[in-house]
């Protein structure tokens, strides 16, 4: 038995045993495996049995014939052969190889191996055509090369790691690139009616790679579901045939050429494509996320961590946005069914049913139901921003009104010590922190640092320029008074005060500030009345009041305790 046949009975015999075990099994799994070569997606534990089985035969019929085709190997030598014509036979050969085995190679890898593979047929069949004159040999050479540039553009940004071509110079390549592939092929099926070798079923093949094309397309238009999708484009073999046909008839001796006459039918069908390739369908871009599926570059669909606000998006933009924001790399399911799925969700949710789409998402498809029960999700961001800025204004603006009856209610705890260097304000120690006075030039990092790692922290801790006051309650507001005088007070008075104690603190640029205690704003004047130089802190504490006094350490001053 001939090679074709062996290899399209086989085909036939394992279509037919891997559907009636998939009857047997009640899964479409192993008819799939058997007739696409590859694993199925989800979406094919859903779909309906036996329409899945009745599509996977047919695909198992037509990859028979296929195979019969690409196995039959060259025909019979009529003639002398140039070796122009064997190279290019066996680069067609290769060509079909290439299409036909999976690939495990690197993206970029696959595309210029491609690329080469196909450019080099175009090259040896101007070489080997005899009919068109050398003007149309040149002519399909520039638009083979157009068709090679303009793809490889194309894979480089399709590939995640190049991502650097404008949206709009993509689209304008893809559509070069589309009219190039059309022409060329055009003008190669006129270029083999020409010569006079290939036969008239091997060009009507050709022609048919143009309606194997639109039955593609016009499935994936009318189907939702992933599977159809899949099954429609595994029957898109006629390139494959073509090459194979063309390659097997490259033995016949050319004839005379035939005159250059196009049937009206093809014309009229070739000029209908080339129409709708240009117009392109009503809805652009078409997103496509399938096994097979047509994406969009990389620079024209965006990722955030949350949905775009329907505010924010305009109107011819929300479609795109919810395909962005819905769609994930791993899951294979087409746009047609991400819309039918969120749309019925939005009716689900009209009708006060439950839904598992997040309502963000559902309002860039039906944002009238959303905003009836969620009306937040129509602001827009800069909406949003002025109302969290007015309740921001408005609970700081209660914080002061707090700190404000807070600091009227302190009172100065030494009224006989008047100076008027001096302020009072409450202090709330809500994340158990101290409050400091430190030298306003200096950088205190390393003194503060010294200060936290010491094993035992007392009320009053300085170090450098910078003194630390640990006496602050969580539980209630502490009144702080802070007096700057020019020379040593009055002796150290303990009555009345549960621990008075002293430091010094260096003031190199002749200004001690107070931080900002009170959400009053309350300011405390320089506390550094000698410029710089030393100065003594004495802090008497006692439960909700501090009284801190700052004055020049001078040599004879006196530092015994009082009374």
């Amino acid at each position: 038995m001939h090679l074709s046949r062996s290899a399209a009975s086989a085909s036939l015999a394992v279509t037919f045993a891997s559907i009636a075990l998939s009857l047997v099994l009640g899964t479409a799994t192993p008819a799939w495996l058997a007739t696409m070569w590859y694993a199925p997606g989800e979406s094919l534990k859903t779909s309906p049995l036996l329409p899945v089985l009745g599509g996977l035969l047919l695909v198992g019929l037509v990859n028979s014939w296929m195979l019969w085709q690409l196995f039959r190997g060259p025909a019979p030598l009529v003639g002398p052969v140039r070796r122009a014509a064997t190279w290019l036979r066996l680069i067609l050969y290769a060509n079909v190889a290439w299409l036909l085995i999976p690939s495990f190679l690197p993206s970029p890898v696959e595309l210029v191996i491609g690329l080469v593979l196909w450019a080099s047929a175009l090259v040896l069949i101007t070489m080997v055509l005899t009919g068109p004159g050398r003007a149309f040999r040149s002519a399909l050479l520039l638009v083979g090369a157009v068709e090679t540039a303009g793809s490889f553009a194309i894979g480089l940004v399709d590939d995640p790691v190049s991502r650097f071509f404008p949206g709009t110079a993509y689209r304008a390549t893809v559509l070069v690139v589309e009219v190039a592939v059309f022409a060329g092929m055009v003008m190669l099926l006129l270029a083999q009616r020409r010569d006079g070798r290939w036969s008239r079923a091997t060009i009507l093949v050709g022609w048919g790679t143009f309606a194997s094309g639109f039955l593609v397309e016009l499935v994936d238009g009318l189907t939702s579901g992933s599977t159809i999708e899949s099954i429609a484009e595994a029957m898109d073999v006629l390139f494959l045939v073509w090459l194979a046909r063309t390659a097997h008839e490259l033995n016949r001796e050319p004839r005379r050429p035939a005159p250059l006459r196009v049937p009206a039918a093809v014309m009229a069908a070739a000029s209908v494509s080339l129409l709708m390739m240009i117009v392109g369908p009503e809805n652009r871009p078409r997103l496509s996320y399938t096994w097979q599926g047509e994406q969009l570059p990389p620079s024209d669909c965006w990722t955030w961590r949350d949905p775009p606000r329907v505010a924010d998006t305009p109107a011819h933009e929300r479609d795109r946005a919810y395909l962005c924001s819905v769609n994930k790399p791993d899951r294979d399911i087409s746009d047609q069914a991400l819309f039918s799925r969120g749309r019925a969700a939005c009716v689900r949710f009209a009708r006060g049913e439950p839904v598992k789409a997040r309502p963000a998402l559902l309002a860039l498809l039906c944002p009238e139901v959303i905003g009836r029960s969620h009306p937040d999700l129509l602001l827009s961001s800069a909406q949003l921003a002025q109302r969290q800025k007015e309740k921001d204004d408005l609970a700081r603006e209660q914080m002061r009104r707090e700190a404000r009856r807070e600091d009227a209610l302190c009172r100065d705890p030494w009224p006989a010590l008047r100076t008027r260097f001096q302020a009072t304000a409450s202090y709330y120690d809500w994340d158990a922190q101290p409050y400091a006075i430190h030298d306003k030039e200096a950088d205190t990092s390393e003194d503060s640092d010294a200060i936290w790692d010491e094993e035992t922290l007392d009320p009053l801790e300085t170090r450098g320029a910078l003194a630390l006051f640990f006496t602050p309650s969580q539980d209630w507001a502490t009144c702080v008074t802070a007096k700057a005088l020019g020379s040593a007070p009055p002796p150290l008075r303990r009555r009345g005060w549960d621990e008075v104690v002293e430091a010094d603190i260096v003031s190199e640029s002749g200004r001690l500030v107070m931080q900002t205690l009170s959400a009053s704003k309350v300011r405390f004047p320089d506390l550094a009345r000698n410029g710089p130089g030393r100065y003594r802190l004495r802090l008497y504490t006692r439960p909700e009041q501090d009284l801190i006094l700052v004055y020049p350490a001078g040599r004879g001053e006196r530092r015994g305790q009082g009374p």
